[in-house]
């Protein structure tokens, strides 16, 4: 096992009901909140009302900010700044999915700072974030990106396009409120789409350490099984509540650093996706999709031993290829499976994907992973994302 650090300073609030303890919770934290939510659903679902009325009957003070787009831009992140300076906030309140929680973090660096949120981004950064950026009371409505639970958030830069992460021990949440039935509401594309993006955080660990560490490798292995387990019950049940449960404490464990402890590993694959959502303005998830076979089939090779380990424990194979074809059939049963073609992405993009991804590693021409992927390898995998055409036909 590589050696590491464990540090999950986070309370988890977890639970049917949970979100009712939102003003206890806030008031323990600050006396003004900054309310940070996107620009519909927490108003459409009267999420905003309750919270207003709970931090109001707990003494806590507050201003609101219902401006977030999908994939949270630079813009919007410094505006959401400028605006908790003005009303002398000492904290955030976050009610959304990931993209709500990541600008969060954004906003909670440049309130105190000052400086653009993407000199956080740049690479190398132009800045460290602050040790006392505004602490974050986070409220989850999505089981997707486990940003309730970690240390980073992912920016889209307004004018290039890029999309590049900040990172800084002070963004770890306060508070997370966990509450599943705060998703039952959340239609089944944006669901499938949270059930892949965990099961990829997990799953870039997995493939990419050299390191021995078996103890991370059946935790991790287990909670993918049980993500598509859950998927499959929820793709046809969306109200099923138990599902809804199990995917948001997956979707939290994910990226939190316990199911990858002990195993090193960069998530390639987050950087291959992350040109695709920012430029073309499509779900991280979705995009993560269309990517993930590809991936893994041109890089099948490099992660034979690994594919074994895995097709073992969920497949029943120790064949890399039939791993990566049941996979792709388990894809299609909840109607995940998709294409760079089919998400209306213009070929001729192929190219930028590759110098934006690139350029997001700072790293010399590679993106890093298991073996350095080439200019060339990752070309060939968004070639082979782009159309599968018969590739996993009989799948």
């Amino acid at each position: 096992m590589d050696n590491f650090t464990f540090k999950l300073p986070t309370k988890i609030v977890f639970g049917k009901g949970e979100f009712e303890k939102l003003g206890e919770e806030a008031k323990l934290i600050g006396k003004k909140a900054l309310i940070v939510t996107g620009k519909h659903f927490a108003k459409s679902s009267g999420l905003l009302n309750k919270a207003q009325k709970m931090l109001k009957e707990n003494g806590v003070e507050f201003a609101e900010f219902c401006e977030i787009e999908p994939n949270p831009e630079s813009g919007t992140v410094d505006k959401g700044g400028e605006l908790a300076r003005k009303e002398n906030v000492d904290f955030i309140v976050a009610i959304g999915g990931g993209s709500v929680i990541d600008a969060s973090k954004g906003i909670a660096t440049v309130t105190v700072s000052k400086y653009p949120v993407w000199d956080y981004c740049e690479r190398p950064p132009k800045a460290n974030v602050p040790d006392n950026a505004l602490p974050i009371l986070a409220v989850v409505t999505v089981a997707a990106t486990g940003s309730e639970a970690d240390a980073g958030g992912v920016i889209t830069n307004s004018k290039t396009r890029s999309k590049r992460s900040l990172w800084g021990e002070s963004l770890f949440p306060k508070t997370s409120i966990v509450d599943p039935l705060l998703t039952l509401s959340i239609p089944k594309k944006q669901t499938v789409d949270g059930v892949i993006d965990m099961i990829i955080h997990i799953l870039e660990s997995y493939l990419s350490s050299h390191a021995l560490s078996p103890v991370s490798d059946r935790i991790s292995e287990s909670l993918m099984k049980e993500a598509m387990k859950q998927g499959e019950i929820i793709i046809n049940d969306l109200q099923n509540i138990d599902a809804r449960e199990s995917l948001s404490w997956i979707s939290t464990l994910a990226l939190s650093g316990f199911p990858s402890a002990g195993r090193r590993g960069p998530m390639p694959m987050h950087a291959l996706e992350h040109p695709i959502s920012g430029l073309y303005k499509i779900s991280h998830g979705r995009g993560l999709a269309a990517l993930l076979p590809s991936f893994l089939y041109q890089t099948k090779e490099t992660h034979s031993d690994r594919l074994k380990l895995l097709g073992k424990s969920i497949f029943s194979t120790d064949s890399p290829t039939k791993t990566i074809e049941r996979l792709v059939h388990w894809m299609k049963k909840i109607d995940a499976f998709t294409s760079l073609k089919k998400l209306n992405i213009k070929k001729e993009s192929i190219e930028k994907f590759t110098l934006m991804a690139i350029e997001d590693t700072n790293a010399n021409g590679i993106v890093q992973a298991r073996e350095l992927l080439t200019k060339e390898k990752i070309i060939q995998i968004y070639e082979t994302a782009y159309n599968y055409k018969d590739l996993f036909r009989k799948v």
